[in-house]
């Protein structure tokens, strides 16, 4: 590589007499649009079915008052999650990688709360817990979002 290197920087003036082959900026602008789009479904595919894992895996721990309530919740979540990526889809990898730690920061769990809750609580305190907790993790995804989508309209 020091070799390459040093024979570019002894030959620049070469290599800038040499006009650049016509359509290079066209094919460099291709594979950049495609490899946002790998990047974009490297995140979202990934968001969205961890959703839809972790409904199905709440669907065998309530009853169905607590279930679909809960279901609603992490729903909200997931939708706030695709949301935020698709407003920075057309993003520079380094910044997509950035919203992607941002969002796992906020709803990443070793443990989901509703798995940690004790079978003896009561259903309305068990909700009251999980509301105020999911809740808190919805509205952190409605400020990330808020600032992206300011963010964005300020890029145009």
């Amino acid at each position: 590589m020091d070799n390459l290197e040093k024979y570019v920087k002894d030959n620049r003036e070469a290599f800038d007499m040499v006009p650049v082959p016509e359509g290079s900026l066209d094919r460099l602008m291709a594979k950049t649009r495609k490899r946002t789009i790998q990047i974009r479904l490297r995140w979202i595919l990934p968001a969205a079915a961890a959703a839809a894992v972790l409904v199905l895996f709440v669907t065998g721990y309530y009853n169905n008052d607590e279930k679909l309530h809960l279901n609603r919740i992490l729903e909200g979540i997931a939708r706030s999650e695709v949301e935020i990526m698709s407003l920075v889809e057309n993003s520079y990898p380094q910044d997509l990688e950035a919203v992607g730690n941002t969002i796992r920061s906020i709803t990443a769990e070793a443990i989901p709360m509703y798995s940690l809750l004790p079978d003896e609580l009561a259903p309305k305190e068990r909700r009251k817990i999980l509301d105020e907790y999911y809740g808190a993790k919805l509205q952190a995804l409605g400020r990330v979002k808020e600032y992206y989508a300011h963010e964005m309209n300020n890029e145009l």
